[in-house]
């Protein structure tokens, strides 16, 4: 009687593990499904399983899985819903519905189910860099901070939340924060792009640009490839005005497969500034094609054409301009100006007498459009006394500095032709000179 009383015995004991593992066959048949991308089937494998025992959570999520898989996301919320009310504080279960929420365009929601997953599991630390993450996406980085703070004091190395706090800080435009925490995320990990180039955007906004440079540079020691940061060290080339640096870091970004609007503008303005105008042509060019609502590159286009002697398409391009915008009245005022200078050169200096008129009108305290006036009338119209009022009121309106600086090339080629031996001297100089002349003063 021993023998059958044992064996009795351990058929008992098999009988929970041979149940529990009818319970558990649905569910992994439902994740083989899933795992060969059959999410059709698992769906009505599990809605049969569902029909003899709807509390199945287990049952329910997967559902709700394979249902979000095939972006039926209206109908995985109603199933993981469902699935909630049988276990409310499932963290995975909520967690599941979490991200339907996100992919389904319900930001609110998302975040709402995520803070209750934090106040059910306040010390686990994915859901709430999860959370953090959520309102930074929705642009709530007030909010964002509020939770990233308490993470940041818990531990102050942990890189991911240093950046975010830094993004966050740089977004609500809080400068010395964000350069706070940009600055700890580097010493955390040296020369990580991202961080670099937006530490170095702050710092221009900030016109901190030496320490900008210094940060691209630093970078660029050990990845001078990265063409983010080599454009950013271009461009702060070229607020620093070393123009040659400038062309030659924008052109190695060319090289390399940049092809942006942003490069070959101000490669063509690298140039422009040091009057190597024919060199500028063809980046302005392609930077116009790229962008034909930008007038600031349809100008520089258009004065470099000019200047580079091919006047009839410089023209083209400045009266385009025009009717780009409605420049402000210094820009307008430039405008006007290279346009006379531009009829001037194509033998119609009457018209550039009207241009400079409007150049004058629009920015009165523009001393230079006086003296360009008075220049036109005088040398290129040969009526010297039309020009000798204008000479006078530029005299009047005469204030040391940059605007009267010497001669650029072409005035100081006029005064050569008029006998004038030294051609370095300064407007006032010349003006003077010719004031003398016209009405037949000797010293």
């Amino acid at each position: 009687m021993g023998k059958p009383l044992v064996i009795l015995a351990a058929l008992l004991l098999l009988v929970p593990q041979l149940t529990m593992a009818q319970e558990q066959e649905p569910a992994t048949q439902l994740r083989s499904l899933m795992e060969s991308f059959r999410f059709s089937q698992a769906i009505s494998l599990a809605e049969l399983y569902l029909s003899k025992d709807s509390t199945r959570t287990d049952l329910l999520l997967l559902k709700g899985r394979a249902l979000a898989a095939l972006f039926r996301y209206k109908e995985a919320i109603v199933t993981l819903r469902k699935a909630q009310q049988t276990d409310s504080t499932n963290t995975i279960l909520l967690n599941e519905l979490v991200d339907v929420y996100r992919q389904s365009g319900d930001p609110e929601k998302a975040v709402e189910t995520s803070r209750k997953i934090t106040r059910l599991d306040p010390g686990n630390r994915y859901f709430i860099l999860q959370l953090a993450s959520l309102l930074y996406s929705g642009k709530d980085y007030r909010e964002a901070v509020k939770v990233l703070a308490p993470l940041f004091s818990t531990d102050t190395l942990d890189f991911y939340v240093v950046k975010q706090l830094a993004n966050c800080y740089d977004e609500l435009k809080w400068s010395d924060m964000a350069m706070f925490y940009y600055k700890k995320a580097l010493k955390i990990t040296p020369c990580d792009p991202i961080v670099t180039g937006k530490l170095a955007n702050l710092l221009i906004r900030e016109n901190e640009i030496n320490t900008a440079f210094y940060i691209t540079a630093l970078y660029l020691k050990q990845d001078p490839s990265y063409i983010p940061i080599l454009k950013q060290n271009a461009y702060l080339n070229y607020l620093i005005l070393d123009y040659p640096a400038s062309v030659k870091q924008f052109r190695k970004c060319l090289s390399l497969g940049d092809s942006s609007k942003f490069t070959r503008k101000y490669l063509g303005l690298s140039y422009y500034k040091q009057e190597i105008y024919d060199s500028a042509v063809p980046f302005f060019r392609a930077a116009f094609r790229s962008d034909t609502t930008d007038a600031e590159v349809c100008f520089y286009y258009g004065v470099s054409e000019t200047r580079s002697q091919d006047i009839d398409t410089g023209l083209v391009y400045l009266q385009r301009t025009m009717r780009l915008l409605m420049p402000s009245g210094q820009f307008l005022s430039t405008l006007y100006a290279e346009l006379a200078n531009a009829y001037t050169l194509t033998s119609h200096p009457d018209t550039g007498i009207i241009l400079l008129k409007k150049s004058l009108e629009v920015n009165p305290e523009s001393n230079i459009i006086r003296f360009k006036l008075a220049y036109q009338y005088d040398y290129y119209l040969r009526k010297p006394y039309e020009a000798l009022p204008w000479y006078r009121e530029f005299m009047k309106n005469v204030v040391p500095g940059p605007e009267h600086d010497p001669l650029d090339a072409s005035y100081q080629k006029a005064a050569e032709k008029r006998g004038i031996p030294d051609v370095r001297f300064s407007m006032p100089d010349y003006a003077r000179n010719r004031i003398k002349a016209i009405t037949g003063i000797k010293k």
